[in-house]
């Protein structure tokens, strides 16, 4: 799941690097760029769009393949008529595969002269056409509601999380689902990334409280992760973080070669290791923004997916950490799930439209992103995927976990319908 501070405005792998600018984000320009963000978000709202304008190019200069930003200053330059960057900022987009959300795209028909809505209209388009082939194996009742992770045990049992229903779900061999574990029996608000640990048969599954969350008041609750018993949903540990619910969400979780459970926080933008009875936070010297998914390559490394800045290389020995750098014509914004599946790095980009399953390309020491591949695109299936885990016979997610149809308190938002939650599998 991702929590992330709102904008202003609420198949083939890429070319090879040699011919393109390399993005590589340093602190200082990350925190020199949100001084200069939160500068024109104060002018947005003062209605001062000129200013905000201005403010936006200026932060991009030091982030410019950051979505968020290029949204803003895209909505920003079509309202103030500005059409040469309008175009500027809808080039950009272009150059990444992706498309700015359909807010924005309404604003520049409203204000921007047609030809040239027009022309990046048609180009919208022909990006966001489907693209791969999966296979729907699970398709989850309605009163199951909220489905945000899956796992498997690798023998055709599956599990699943919900957040407003509160629930860890099995499903068997033949598509039965049943109830495994009732947060609601535990005080437990909403569940969310969920992982199986083969080496000790157990699942974990982080917990915690969002405005989705069914009948917990905010700041209400503590967020975590439990151990749980496959067979029996019996809770065999928890681990907490003091302070509750308030500025904080234990989000994703991770099991590492050697068996070690990792766990993010995406609100405060946290890395914590369970360590006996307790949760160790991992102290780097850098700053996440909002820490999703996991995966791990060998000798201890992790990369993490940071829904606001990227990807991060964590030595989790040494502690060292860097965001990789990669060509201008990409964007690793937007990643909730991130997974290691034979040899490859996988990860579901829900930030960005279209929403989509990609392969990320490394170079040979696995410190820098070289190439993106799409796997899967505007499916038929697809609302809001989230998560998924790594099989033997391909990569399985959640496709239409429909965050988007569900107001503060897990209430359906007018006039929408809830589908059944479709759970896919990519094939390799």
């Amino acid at each position: 799941m991702k929590i992330f501070a709102a904008a202003i405005i609420c198949i083939g792998m890429t070319p090879t690097v040699s011919s393109q600018t390399i993005i590589s984000e340093t602190e200082e320009q990350y925190s020199r760029s949100q001084a200069v963000r939160g500068e024109a978000i104060t002018a947005f709202r003062a209605g001062d769009l000129a200013t905000a304008l201005e403010g936006m190019k200026r932060a991009l200069v030091d982030r410019p393949t950051n979505t968020a930003l290029l949204s803003n200053a895209l909505f920003l330059a079509a309202e103030t008529g500005n059409t040469d960057d309008a175009t500027d900022f809808a080039n950009r987009f272009v150059a990444l595969g992706l498309v700015p959300g359909a807010g924005i795209q309404a604003k520049m028909q409203e204000k921007l002269p047609a030809e040239t809505w027009q022309h990046f209209s048609e180009k919208f388009k022909a990006l966001i056409q489907p693209k791969g082939v999966a296979e729907k194996i699970l398709s989850v009742p309605t009163d199951h509601r909220l489905v945000e992770g899956v796992a498997t045990n690798g023998k055709g049992i599956f599990f699943l999380s919900t957040v407003v229903s509160n629930t860890i779900l099995t499903a068997d061999p033949t598509g039965e689902i049943s109830i495994l574990t009732d947060g609601k029996d535990h005080a437990i608000g909403s569940f969310f990334g969920i992982a199986y640990n083969q080496q000790e048969h157990a699942l974990y599954a982080t917990y915690g409280r969002v405005d989705q969350t069914y009948n917990m008041p905010k700041g209400e609750g503590q967020t975590g992760v439990l151990s749980i018993n496959p067979d029996t949903g019996g809770i065999t540990g928890d681990w907490t973080l003091s302070g509750g619910t308030e500025g904080q969400q234990i989000a994703d979780v991770a099991i590492s070669p050697d068996g070690a459970v990792y766990v993010t926080e995406s609100q405060s933008g946290a890395i914590y290791k369970i360590n006996g009875e307790n949760l160790s936070k991992l102290n780097t010297d850098k700053q996440f923004r909002s820490p999703q998914g996991m995966a791990f390559l060998e000798n201890g490394v992790m990369l993490m997916a940071d829904y606001g800045r990227g990807l991060w290389r964590i030595n989790t020995t040494t502690l060292e950490t860097d965001l990789l750098s990669m060509p201008s014509t990409i964007s690793l914004i937007g990643i909730d799930g991130l997974f290691a599946h034979k040899g490859r790095l996988i990860a579901i980009q829900n930030g960005v439209t279209p929403q989509r399953v990609i392969e990320i390309e490394l170079d040979g020491a696995r410190e820098a992103v070289i190439g993106v591949r799409v796997l899967a695109q505007s499916l038929t299936d697809f609302d809001e995927p989230t998560l998924g885990a790594s099989t033997s016979d391909g990569l399985v997610f959640v496709a239409s976990s429909q965050w988007p149809k569900y107001a503060p308190g897990g209430f359906v938002v007018k006039d929408q319908s809830l589908k059944p939650t479709s759970i896919l599998l990519l094939p390799d």
